[in-house]
């Protein structure tokens, strides 16, 4: 994050969904494609989604936004930070946040690995609420009454 200060860039926190801004229930879908690209966990078909990303990213905005810049510095931010940079700039640009729902979809089925999941509950477990046995969760998960 430092980098992109010395650059004059600032990451700003919004709270406010603004009209024509991306769906905000993308956003842990898109954090999660994010986090599984920079971990590695998706291999060589999450270095594709990337490159992806990073085209996308620069036909709209450039090499010099804070975007971009975010994108070639991954080792240096956080996959958070990442994606609330991406967010932010979704949010100012209904175009891109249409853009970038697209590609966290289309990204979404491109890292997504099958692997066997097993889940146990055993022994002598007392269990007094929910319990929910999952692999790989993209997006939330709500329990209980909203």
């Amino acid at each position: 994050m430092e980098s992109l200060h010395r650059k004059g860039f600032t990451l700003e926190k919004t709270s406010r969904i603004e009209r024509g801004a991306m769906d905000p229930s993308v956003i842990p879908t898109l954090a999660a494609v994010v986090t599984a690209i920079v971990g590695g966990a998706a291999g060589e078909a999450g270095k594709n989604a990337w490159t992806s990303l990073t085209a996308l990213v620069r036909r709209r905005f450039g090499d010099d936004a804070p975007a971009a810049a975010a994108l070639e510095l991954t080792g240096a931010h956080s996959p958070e930070a990442i994606t609330q940079i991406l967010v932010d700039h979704a949010k100012a640009d209904a175009e891109f946040g249409q853009a970038l729902s697209t590609w966290t979809t289309d990204a979404t089925h491109l890292v997504q690995h099958k692997h066997d999941v097993s889940n146990t509950i055993g022994g002598d477990a007392h269990i007094s609420g929910p319990v929910i046995q999952a692999g790989d969760v993209l997006g939330s998960i709500n329990i209980g009454k909203s």
